[in-house]
């Protein structure tokens, strides 16, 4: 059954109010007149910039009242219409977020009597409607335009442009995500600049959708950049990954698989939790998708379940991909507290991912990130939300050799010439991230003396870094007691205890830790 076939059968069981969200105005016109069609009524389309027009069933229009710029007139005109009819209300949410009177009208509407049907439809950008017609008012969320409305959109450019059309399935399949009118751009840009379209375009269309992507501010669309070679260590994940990759693959739906839907990853900063996210987009051959869940919130009524709507909407377009959530305890803070500080705003949007993670059945995989398990709900860390959840811990000494050698080989050196065990005994409680720096400021050092980099001038580095885990000891140490009885570990190695750090002296403390000199009894 389709979303259209869903939109029919509303109608026909009663419903007089449809409410449909979507910026794809020409696709909401065409499932009226399919509307209009199928229950034997003529179609009218009212908006404040051209008042009353009519629509045959070809979608060309006729004025009918170009002065109507109020829309209870045309909603007056439906009640009154003796052949009944179908009429949408192009962008009708500025009359019904500030005109109680308009709200009151489409509250009437929907009482009206079915002979001859009468069927007023909502048309606005986003989703969400005043409280008042919840109840009495069915929304439909119009999905993003599959393979076959955008191989009418490619048609349509190709024809208008004057250039030729092969009906390539990867370019259809590149501007999956876009919407009719950002498509119809993308394949424009393609036609002027390659005289055709056809595979030779794709990274026109790519280009321009990642373009799109992060005008939405929500959304990145990134090219996979890293493999899984790049990771050092966590041969637990990497198994669990490869064997899930291929449930993604041909017979596995067949065998009675499921979509994966995706794990989390906690841990300590800096251990290869992003990196892992990257690769494994390049390893299945998926897009990646970052999704920034702080910047889902916005400032009008409505505005943040919008935005979380869409994003996830894109997401399904383009499956299969993979979602990156970096960080995504930031995005759920303030959660418990959501009634009392931002009217629930935060509750909803978190329980609308919530449900989507649960529900999902496109080959979307999701991979969240998390520093901080205290910040976490308990319903994101309940079995239905991720397939796993690991826990990525400070690398042991062989993988400190390992990273260093991968990194070595990024800067085009041979490892075998540097003595990686004695590096690897130096950096006890380093992050990979430290490592990568160190090799990196030993270069540095090394072009400033004019000399080629040797195992000396990575030691000097890591000598004057001051590692996380000895300032964050505790935190470290609180995070493995959790992960071990509520996790899966990331690497077979056990955790290497952290080095004593030799008295508080030895600890440089922030601003905001240091002792308060001025407490009565004693100094601080």
């Amino acid at each position: 059954m389709t979303d259209y076939d869903d939109t029919q059968r509303l109608v026909r069981s009663g419903a007089r109010v449809l409410h449909i969200a979507s910026f794809e105005w020409e696709r909401v016109r065409g499932w009226c007149i399919a509307l209009a069609r199928d229950l034997g009524v003529p179609l009218y389309a009212w908006s404040f910039s051209s008042g009353l027009l009519s629509i045959d069933e070809e979608g060309n229009t006729r004025v009918e009242h170009e002065a109507m710029e109020d829309p209870i007139e045309a909603m007056l005109e439906l009640r009154s219409a003796e052949q009944g009819g179908v009429m949408v209300l192009e962008d009708i949410h500025p009359y019904l977020e500030q005109h109680h009177q308009v709200t009151r009208w489409v509250r009437e509407m929907c009482r009206i009597g079915s002979d001859p049907p009468r069927v007023l439809v909502l048309s606005t950008p986003q989703p969400g409607l005043p409280g008042e017609l919840h109840k009495e008012v069915p929304s439909i969320d119009l999905p993003l335009p599959g393979i076959d409305d955008l191989a009418v959109v490619a048609e349509q450019v190709a024809e208008r442009q004057g250039v030729r059309y092969e009906g390539d399935e990867a370019l259809l399949e590149a501007a999956r995500g876009l919407t009719v009118m950002e498509a119809r751009l993308a394949f424009g840009q393609a036609a002027h600049e390659r005289g055709r379209l056809d595979a030779s375009a794709v990274t026109l269309v790519v280009r321009e959708k990642e373009r799109v992507i992060r005008q939405s501010q929500v959304l990145e669309y990134y090219e996979p950049n890293a493999r899984m070679s790049d990771v050092g260590g966590l041969e637990n994940l990497k198994t669990w990954l490869d064997r899930r990759g291929r449930a993604f693959g041909p017979g596995a739906r067949e065998f009675g698989l499921d979509a994966p839907k995706g794990v989390l990853l906690l841990g300590v900063q800096g251990c290869g939790k992003s990196l892992v996210a990257k690769a494994i987009a390049a390893a299945w051959q998926f897009p990646l998708l970052r999704f920034d869940m702080g910047k889902v919130f916005g400032g009008i009524v409505g505005q943040s379940e919008g935005n979380i709507r869409a994003a996830l909407q894109v997401a399904q377009a383009l499956a299969p991909c993979v979602l990156w959530i970096d960080e995504i305890e930031k995005g759920l803070a303030g959660m418990g507290s959501s009634d009392q500080t931002d009217g629930g705003t935060t509750a909803r949007v978190v329980g609308t991912f919530l449900t989507w993670m649960q529900e999902k059945n496109d080959p979307v995989f999701v991979v969240a990130t998390a520093n901080r398990i205290e910040m976490l709900p308990p319903e994101l860390l309940r079995k239905g939300r991720f397939d796993e959840i690991f826990f990525v811990d400070l690398p042991t000494r062989d993988v400190r050799k390992e990273i260093v050698s991968i990194h070595l080989r990024k800067k085009g050196r041979d490892p075998s010439e540097f003595d990686l065990d004695a590096l690897a005994n130096q950096s006890l409680g380093y992050s990979g991230a430290e490592l990568e720096e160190a090799v990196r400021e030993g270069l540095f050092e090394a072009f400033a003396e004019g000399r080629g980099l040797c195992t000396e001038h990575i030691a000097k580095a890591l000598e004057e870094t001051f590692p996380l885990s000895r300032t964050m000891r505790e935190q470290i140490d609180q995070l493995r007691r959790w992960a071990k009885v509520r996790a899966r570990l990331a690497s077979p190695e056990a955790p290497e205890p952290l080095e004593a750090d030799g008295g508080e002296a030895a600890v440089p403390r922030l601003r905001q830790e240091s002792r308060n000199p001025f407490i009565p009894g004693g100094r601080g």
